[in-house]
């Protein structure tokens, strides 16, 4: 991920104690951090609907601020997928 210039940071609107645990129990090597309020999940397509939920997804946002690849469900536990879209270092 490095080699792409790629930062990988975990937001969920699970409490910071309950993500401490989650990063622990996991082993993750990236951030996470918690947006308990929402206020994150607003801004994005994440929200489940009806249940008012966070869903799992993972966003590669370019340099320019803007999305350019949503990975959803199980894929987007592991960031490999949305690495390997990660606009970064790619000949246009």
């Amino acid at each position: 991920m490095e080699k792409k210039g790629a930062e990988v940071v975990g937001i969920s609107t699970d409490s910071v104690e309950k993500l401490a645990k989650f990063k622990a129990e996991f082993s993750l090597p990236f951030i996470l951090l918690s947006d308990e309020k929402g206020t994150v999940v607003e801004q994005y397509p994440g929200k489940i609907p009806l249940l008012g939920y966070a869903n799992r997804a993972t966003y590669v946002i370019g340099q320019d601020g803007l999305v350019k690849e949503i990975v959803t469900g199980g894929d987007a536990i592991d960031p490999s997928t949305a690495v390997a879209s990660c606009p970064i270092g790619k000949k246009k």
